[in-house]
């Protein structure tokens, strides 16, 4: 019976070390792949100007020598001031012109 449970033991002791070394060797191989995206070209933008009721505005930013274009949304009063609107939204690198859509 002792060299049945050794047997057993030594069985699961050997599947476990070859699960994880390869889980180990798949881990390595998606870190060295670079992950280039258009998302990596985005940024976050924030503003506030006084009261409107205007739904969005087009936006064209300067930042470490890229442009960044694009609308940006009216999300209600601002931080610590009723009279102003807080807008905010992603922007994208590009000289974008904006496009007359018709907003419902």
């Amino acid at each position: 019976m002792n060299k049945f449970k050794v047997l057993i033991l030594s069985l699961v002791a050997a599947l476990s070390l070859g699960v994880t070394s390869t889980f180990s060797t798949v881990q390595a191989t998606e870190s060295l792949t670079p992950n280039i995206s258009v998302a990596s070209d985005t940024i976050w933008y924030s503003k506030e100007v006084p009261y409107t009721t205007t739904q969005s505005m087009w936006v064209t930013v300067n930042r470490n020598g890229k442009t960044y274009s694009g609308y940006i949304y009216n999300r209600g009063f601002g931080v610590d001031n009723v009279n102003y609107s807080f807008f905010s939204g992603t922007l994208r690198v590009g000289p974008y012109a904006p496009t007359n859509v018709e907003h419902e």
